[in-house]
C-alpha cells in the first residue's frame, strides 16, 4: 500500500503546516461567511448573528465534552485528525444541504462547533512542538497568521471577481488541504502517562478544579471580555465596510493588514516576553482593543482605518499569547489539554456568543455604532485583567497545584 508522507524538517514545522490550513480556513470565514449568509443565505442580522454565534454559546458544554474524549486518547494527533474530516464533511453540508435559517442554523452549529474545537489542539501541538524545535512558539503562530492574511486578501479578490459563491470554494479547499496534511505529516505523539487512561471521574474531578482556581477564573473572565469585543468586527465588519461603498477586495486587504500587524508581533515575541509577563500583555491587549473599538464607533473610512486595524496587533495578539503562557505555565501535564477546551469553551465561546448574538441585533439598529458596546466591553476586561496583578503568585504556584513548567 502506497503511504504519503512529507518530509518535515522538524516536529514544529508539521504540526505548523497544520495549523496554516486551520487558519486559511477560519480567514475566510471570519471576513466572509456573513456576507455569504446576508447575500445567498438571504438572511438579515439578528439571524446571520445567531448563526455565527450558536456554535459559540454551546461550547460551554461542547468543548469540554470534546476534550474529555480527546485527553483519553493514546495519541495526542488522534483528535486532530478526526475533528479536521468531520469539519470537512458539516461544512459541505452546510453549503451544499442548508436552504432555509434553520437549516443553516443546524448545519451551520455543527460545522463552526467541529472547527472551533480544532483550534485547542493544533494550539496546543504547537506550544509543545515550538519548546522541542528551532522555531519559537511566536514565529510559528506567525506563520499560522500569515495564511489567515492570504486568505483574506486572495478570498476577497476572488470573492469582487466570482461573487460570495467564491466564499464555498475557498472554505472546502482548505479543509481539503487540513485533512490532508493533519493525515500525513504530523508524527506520533503519545500522551503522557499522567494524561492518558485517566478515568472520565477523575478528569471530571480535575476541571472542577480549575474552575475552583480563582487565577484561572479570573483569566477566563478577563480574556473572555477583551476577545469578545471582536464580535462585531468578526461577525459584521465586512458587512459595514460594503455599505459604506468600500470594495471587497480592499475589506480582504483591511483584515489582511490587521493580521499582519498581529504577525510582526509574534514574530517579535521573544524580546517582548523578555520585558512583560503574560498578565502585562493581556493588559496591553485589553486597553488596545477599548481604543481600537472606540474609534471604529465613529464609522471611519478612508486612510485612518489603516493604523486602527493595525491594534489587532494588541487586542487579538496580546491577549491571546498572555493567556496562552499563563495557561502553558501554570497548568500541570496532566491537564493541558483540558485547561486550554474549558478556557476556550468560557472565555471564546460562552462570552463570544452572547456577544455575537448582541452584535447582530446592534447592526439591525444602529449599524456602525455597535461598536461602541465592544470598547465598552474591552473596557470591563482590563479592570478584570488588573485583578491577575493583585493574585499573582510570589512563588512558582500553580493554578492546580502541582507541577510548575518554566
Amino acid at each position: 500500500m502506497l503511504k504519503l508522507q512529507f518530509r518535515f524538517p522538524a516536529p514544529v514545522a508539521r504540526v505548523t503546516a497544520v495549523m496554516c490550513f486551520l487558519f486559511a480556513g477560519n480567514g475566510i470565514v471570519l471576513p466572509y461567511l456573513s456576507r455569504w449568509l446576508e447575500v445567498v443565505g438571504r438572511l438579515h442580522g439578528a439571524e446571520i448573528g445567531a448563526v455565527l454565534s450558536l456554535a459559540q454559546l454551546t461550547r460551554i458544554a461542547v468543548g469540554p465534552g470534546i476534550a474529555f474524549w480527546a485527553d483519553g486518547a493514546a495519541d495526542r494527533r488522534m483528535p486532530i485528525r478526526v475533528l479536521s474530516v468531520a469539519a470537512l464533511f458539516a461544512f459541505a453540508g452546510f453549503f451544499f444541504l442548508a436552504h432555509d435559517f434553520l437549516s443553516l442554523l443546524l448545519w451551520g452549529f455543527v460545522a463552526l462547533t467541529l472547527s472551533q474545537g480544532l483550534s485547542p489542539f493544533v494550539e496546543g501541538a504547537v506550544l509543545r512542538a515550538s519548546e522541542e524545535g528551532r522555531i519559537s512558539y511566536g514565529l510559528a503562530r506567525g506563520m499560522g497568521s500569515a495564511a489567515f492574511i492570504i486568505a483574506n486578501v486572495a478570498g476577497g479578490a476572488s470573492i469582487a471577481r466570482f461573487g460570495p459563491g467564491a466564499v464555498t470554494v475557498w472554505i472546502l479547499s482548505t479543509y481539503v488541504l487540513l485533512v490532508f496534511t493533519s493525515w500525513t505529516a504530523l508524527r506520533a505523539e503519545p500522551a503522557p502517562v499522567e494524561a492518558h487512561g485517566v478515568p472520565m471521574r477523575e478528569r471530571l474531578k480535575v476541571a472542577m478544579a480549575l474552575l475552583r482556581t480563582r487565577r484561572f477564573v479570573i483569566l477566563i473572565i478577563a480574556c473572555g471580555l477583551i476577545q469578545s469585543a471582536h464580535a462585531f468586527y468578526y461577525g459584521f465588519a465586512t458587512l459595514v465596510w460594503r455599505g459604506q461603498g468600500i470594495d471587497a477586495g480592499t475589506v480582504g486587504l483591511l483584515w489582511g493588514f490587521g493580521v499582519t500587524a498581529e504577525v510582526a508581533f509574534l514574530w517579535t515575541l521573544p524580546m517582548i516576553e523578555r520585558r512583560l509577563r503574560p498578565e502585562a500583555l493581556i493588559l496591553l491587549g485589553g486597553g488596545g482593543a477599548t481604543l481600537r473599538w472606540f474609534l471604529m464607533s465613529f464609522a471611519p473610512t478612508g486612510l485612518v482605518l489603516w493604523p486602527i486595524q493595525a491594534l489587532h496587533a494588541l487586542s487579538f495578539a496580546s491577549s491571546h499569547v498572555g493567556a496562552m503562557r499563563l495557561i502553558y505555565r501554570e497548568t500541570p501535564q496532566a491537564a493541558a489539554g483540558l485547561a486550554q477546551t474549558l478556557y476556550a469553551a468560557l472565555s471564546a465561546g460562552l462570552f463570544m456568543g452572547l456577544s455575537t448574538m448582541l452584535s447582530g441585533v446592534l447592526y439591525d439598529a444602529v449599524g456602525a455604532h455597535g461598536y461602541w458596546a465592544m470598547a465598552a466591553v474591552a473596557a470591563l476586561g482590563v479592570a478584570t485583567a488588573s485583578l491577575l496583578l493583585a493574585a499573582a503568585p510570589k512563588t512558582q504556584a500553580t493554578l492546580l497545584s502541582g507541577e510548575h513548567r518554566p
